[in-house]
């Protein structure tokens, strides 16, 4: 189908600039051999698993330093998946039974693949694991599956989607990306955002986009324009401070030293809003000892911001497995033993993480809260609290990420300290919807309707109560809807250390007031697009 100069594709927006570039459509790669069964002897085709398993860990680790920041946590994540000791037995068995080591590699993931079918929460685990069963399997036949990407010109890659093993051999000349498929929180949404790539994802109409085309993509326009030029791109609001300081604390978001160290020096962030622990422990097979994680927490929060740290413990479960805990597998692991349901066969691990924050703690002198995360109960919140509260001497508080809690804020009050909001599971929870499935991206939106006036009740919920409310979901890190919660009544937003600089802004070019005012335009809309274009016209007027 051809297009119309001047027609519009509509999608999701990642990030605020916009970019003008010649279509490239990146193709599927080449077809690995068919499977087959072997000629050699089950020991050399374990050999040949072993090393392909080997040269592909090596290429994540290669990828993975040359991408940075969140990128490095996902090639992380995904190493872990690779070197999956049950998935390695099952790809043995079938070298057992003769096949090649492709053939039982391959096999082995479909199997895990159809544990998972039928289950929305895990398209994207499933899309990882086949992704990487694709490079063993091209590692062991010699096929490369590097992107051909031209270093020179400007493109704008459009794609179904992009593995994070793609995006890291995103060259210079990719100045947009556009997806067939996924959401704002997808790998290539994270990444994109990361890297200042302006993008829009979960745009199906892109499939008629071919080689050579002219596009804009249009982030700020939730769009791409066919033909467009820069001169058409949707404005990002400028925001001229009126303020010295925003008008509620900005903090980051953070899980590794450079993290940390990043935050102190790139940023003026007022110390650290969520510290994701569990990042420090996806590839340890041994359970750290207390002094062990004391030192490397105070590391940490040595290099961190000057404020407040908010430390979440740890959230393994779902898609952060922790080699260490040896959690059985669920059918649903998303709605199973994850965050501080843990406690139920790891209580001595939890209690060591606490007291290894306490040593860390006080070893810094810095001021630590620790929240709990996948709270559901006001029991459960209380049960957290007091064995914070034994062990430490800390701020307490919990994740507000489930429904069922959320309806309850107001009857934390002499429980907790203080709660922050993960937005992004908090929207997959509300509306069924995961939020790596790349089919459900629009349900994502931060802009749902649904989504906002929860967070009103929870705002409304913390001032009855009595506590402090923030929020430190993906949401968080869009200005204008940062101003959309200041007015809903949260006190503090914490985001990507990259977005530090433009929440600032955003937060500190109106007062209390007007904040409020946006934030009650935006709760009448009834669409997420409706609810993002009030809170821009409102801003548009400062």
């Amino acid at each position: 189908m051809s297009l119309a100069a001047g027609a519009v594709l509509s999608g999701l927006g990642v990030g605020l600039n916009s970019a003008v570039g010649e279509v490239f459509v990146v193709k599927p790669q080449a077809p690995l051999p068919e499977w087959t069964k072997s000629s050699k002897s089950a020991a050399e085709e374990t050999a040949d698993l072993k090393t392909a398993i080997a040269n592909v860990a090596a290429s994540l680790a290669a990828l993975g330093e040359r991408a940075g920041g969140t990128s490095a946590e996902i090639f992380e994540a995904l190493t872990f998946l690779l070197e999956d000791e049950e998935l390695f037995e099952l790809a043995e068995s079938h070298i057992a039974d003769g096949w090649t080591a492709a053939a039982a590699y391959g096999k082995a993931v479909d199997t895990f693949a159809e544990l998972l079918g039928g289950d929305a929460d895990f398209d994207e685990r499933v899309k990882d694991l086949q992704d990487l069963s694709k490079r063993v399997q091209a590692d062991i036949a010699g096929i490369e599956m590097a992107l051909a990407l031209p270093e020179i010109g400007r493109l704008v890659l459009v794609g179904e989607d992009f593995s994070p093993a793609d995006t890291a051999q995103f060259t210079k000349a990719v100045v947009g990306v556009i997806t067939l498929k996924g959401g704002p929180t997808s790998h290539t949404a994270i990444i994109c955002r990361s890297r200042s790539i302006p993008a829009v994802v979960s745009c199906g109409a892109a499939a008629s986009l071919n080689n050579g085309d002219t596009v804009l993509v249009d982030p700020v326009g939730d769009r791409v324009l066919f033909g467009g030029d820069e001169s058409l791109a949707t404005k990002a609001i400028t925001y001229i401070a009126i303020n010295d300081e925003p008008i509620i604390p900005v903090r980051a978001n953070i899980g590794t030293l450079a993290d940390a160290e990043n935050a102190t020096s790139k940023t003026e962030a007022v110390g650290v809003g969520l510290f994701r622990t569990e990042l420090l422990y996806l590839n340890s097979k041994v359970v750290p000892t207390v002094d062990e994680q004391a030192a490397e927490y105070a590391s940490i929060l040595a290099a961190a911001p000057q404020g407040p740290i908010v430390v979440r413990t740890i959230d393994a479960g779902s898609d952060k497995p922790v080699p260490f805990l040896h959690m059985p597998h669920e059918e649903n692991p998303a709605l199973g033993v994850r965050g501080f349901r843990l406690i139920q066969d790891h209580r001595d691990f939890i209690e060591d993480q606490l007291k290894s924050l306490e040593i860390a703690r006080e070893k810094t002198g810095r001021e630590v809260w620790v929240m709990a995360p996948m709270i559901a109960t006001v029991q459960e919140a209380q049960q957290f609290a007091d064995l914070a509260r034994s062990l430490g001497c800390y701020k307490v508080g919990i994740m507000v990420e489930t429904p069922s809690i959320a309806a309850l804020i107001d009857q934390l009050a002499g429980i907790v300290d203080f709660v922050s909001v993960g937005t992004n599971d908090l929207s997959q929870y509300l509306f069924a919807a995961d939020r790596m499935n790349a089919n459900l991206g629009a349900l994502a939106n931060h802009w749902q309707p649904g989504l906002i006036r929860t967070l009103a009740r929870i705002a409304d919920g913390a001032t009855k109560g009595g506590f402090s409310v923030g929020v430190c979901g993906e949401s968080a890190s869009d200005p204008a809807f940062a101003v959309v919660l200041a007015g809903l009544g949260i006190n503090s937003v914490s985001v990507s250390v990259s977005q530090v600089g433009a929440v600032r802004a955003s937060l500190s070019a109106l007062d209390i007031a007007k904040a409020k005012e946006v934030a009650n335009k935006v709760l009448v809309a009834t669409s997420p697009e409706a609810a993002k274009a009030a809170a821009l016209d409102a801003l548009a007027q400062l």
